[in-house]
């Protein structure tokens, strides 16, 4: 073979004639790779941010919303329950209609008066809570007749982020009403001359009269010692009227201020200018599955799922709803007045057995109050879009 000069390269093979400069150019596209990795990297993780952040933003609205909607049922029940037709939402509406009489809300041009708002809930954002009636009465009617009414919650904030929930609500009512003050399920003995039952409505909420007692056939009434009876009418009935007293306390034990795992003595629950719901649930809590009321005074709507012994002095201005039996002690210095209505069914350990000094009369204002004082029933709730 043959090698040419000293460098004793085979012939034919040329050396390039400079090769400084190789390693900078390698370094340069290495270091141009690297920014672009990077830049790209900087990209997707800012995107990832901003994308975050929005979504952030944009829920916190959602949630202002929700707030505004929770404050708007929380203000119409307020309204409602001191309006002066508590059956309807008419005043509240038409309280909300604009210069132009009707109810326009969002997102058509609002003249209307929000029911709420509030700037200071979350730092920077805001809502506004308007008022509309349902569908099915026209959205821009003032005019309630099936105490059904929408709310519609606004939410703003940073970066354009809006929010917008939509809320039915309806007034809570009795699935049915009892045709008297006291409706049992099971026998009813009435003992006593100092025992008083009155089913004419001592309210002006316009209630009607009812008869004194009801019982579910075959269950009948037993009268011991000359009760006094009045109302319309003012002997004891019967008949096949059904009542769901375990769907009532299903429905207003949600709403309960008060939860009672005990018996209860020298208690008050509520006041006459502020109504409350009691619920105990004797037969899980207490070994009789009996609740005992001893000297407790309560406005509102007291809930027992068991049996009921109202002992001592008790006042009571509004509803009393038991599944199971209703018992009633002390003597004549232990006076019992309840202004209202009360419900009982049965149970398998007796009847119910009310005696003593104890008056018992029906008031439909009680009743209402009672009633009014239940966080609005939320029947549709969605987002918009």
């Amino acid at each position: 073979m043959k090698f040419d000069g000293p460098t004793r390269r085979p012939a034919g093979i040329r050396l390039l004639a400079n090769e400084r400069g190789i390693v900078l150019i390698a370094v340069l596209c290495l270091i141009a790779t690297l920014v672009l990795v990077g830049t790209t990297a900087y990209i997707v993780s800012s995107t990832d941010v901003k994308i975050g952040g929005n979504f952030r933003t944009n829920q916190t609205a959602l949630q202002v919303a929700m707030a505004g909607a929770e404050q708007a049922r929380q203000t119409l029940r307020v309204a409602n329950a001191s309006s002066t037709n508590t059956s309807n939402f008419s005043e509240e509406l038409a309280a909300r209609a604009g210069a132009n009489g009707v109810l326009n809300a969002y997102p058509t041009t609002v003249d209307d008066t929000a029911i709420t708002s509030s700037s200071s809930l979350v730092s920077g954002y805001t809502y506004n809570a308007y008022l509309t009636n349902d569908s099915s009465e026209g959205a821009s009617s003032t005019t309630d007749s099936n105490g059904k009414v929408v709310i519609t919650s606004v939410a703003t904030g940073p970066n354009n982020a809006k929010a917008i929930v939509t809320t039915t609500v309806q007034l809570y009512t009795f699935s049915t009403s009892s045709p008297a003050v006291v409706y049992s399920k099971d026998n009813v003995t009435l003992s006593g001359s100092a025992l008083s039952i009155n089913g004419n409505d001592g309210g002006s909420c316009g209630g009607g009269n009812l008869s004194t007692v009801y019982t579910l056939d075959p269950a009948t009434t037993t009268q011991n010692g000359n009760p006094g009876l009045s109302g319309n009418p003012s002997t004891p009935q019967h008949g096949n009227t059904n009542i769901d007293l375990q769907g009532l306390v299903d429905q207003f034990k949600t709403g309960a201020n008060y939860t009672l795992t005990a018996d209860q003595s020298g208690a008050n629950y509520g006041s006459s200018s502020s109504y409350v719901t009691v619920y105990a649930d004797a037969e899980a809590t207490q070994a009789d599955h009996e609740l005992r009321l001893n000297n407790v005074t309560g406005y509102g709507i007291l809930i027992v799922k068991g049996d009921l012994q109202m002992a001592g002095n008790l006042d009571w201005h509004g509803i009393i709803i038991v599944t199971g039996i209703l018992k009633s002690s002390g003597g004549g210095s232990n006076g019992k007045n309840i202004q209202g209505q009360i419900y009982s069914g049965s149970s398998a350990l007796g009847d119910t057995a009310i005696s003593g000094n104890i008056d018992i009369a029906y008031n439909s204002c009680e009743v209402k109050k009672s009633l009014s004082s239940q966080p609005l029933k939320v029947v549709n709730w969605k987002q918009n879009y």
